[in-house]
């Protein structure tokens, strides 16, 4: 299962062409924008996650867009998990990139079935920041233009 947002724009009656244009060129702006600091919020391992975060469709003129995780984990990343039990060997993977140590796993997966996982939010801050900071800024400066 991908995590992803869709993004559309408001559909009114008797939008002029120009009108139109701009709202696109807004949305995309602020997606790519959203894009950009998703990647640089999301947790890091082996970086799959973050390489894979993306905008579709990847260009302008669109009307609607999905910023996507591209991964089947990026939700429990996100939202963390409920405890639950987790596969030893992936698990033994990490344990030796991020704490030194293989054997470490099994700790790890104890805690993991009592505990859970944190949630390690990356999209939802990153839409926050978006329509806060950046969107005010880019409808400013499409529309002087």
């Amino acid at each position: 299962m991908n995590m992803q947002f869709k993004v559309s724009t408001p559909k009114l009656h008797k939008q002029t062409e120009d009108l139109l244009e701009k709202q696109q060129q807004v949305l995309f702006e602020a997606m790519i924008k959203m894009e950009e600091i998703a990647k640089l919020k999301a947790p890091v391992d082996t970086g799959d996650l973050k390489r894979r975060i993306h905008v579709t469709p990847s260009q302008k003129g669109h009307s609607e867009y999905t910023l996507s995780d591209g991964v089947n984990y990026g939700i429990h990343v996100e939202y963390g998990t409920k405890p639950h039990r987790v596969p030893i060997t992936p698990l033994m993977g990490w344990a030796g990139r991020v704490l030194g140590d293989p054997k470490a796993a099994f700790a790890v997966a104890n805690k993991i079935s009592k505990e859970g996982t944190p949630a390690q939010p990356f999209f939802r801050p990153a839409m926050h920041e978006v329509q806060v900071k950046w969107l005010p800024q880019i409808t400013q400066k499409v529309f002087s233009q």
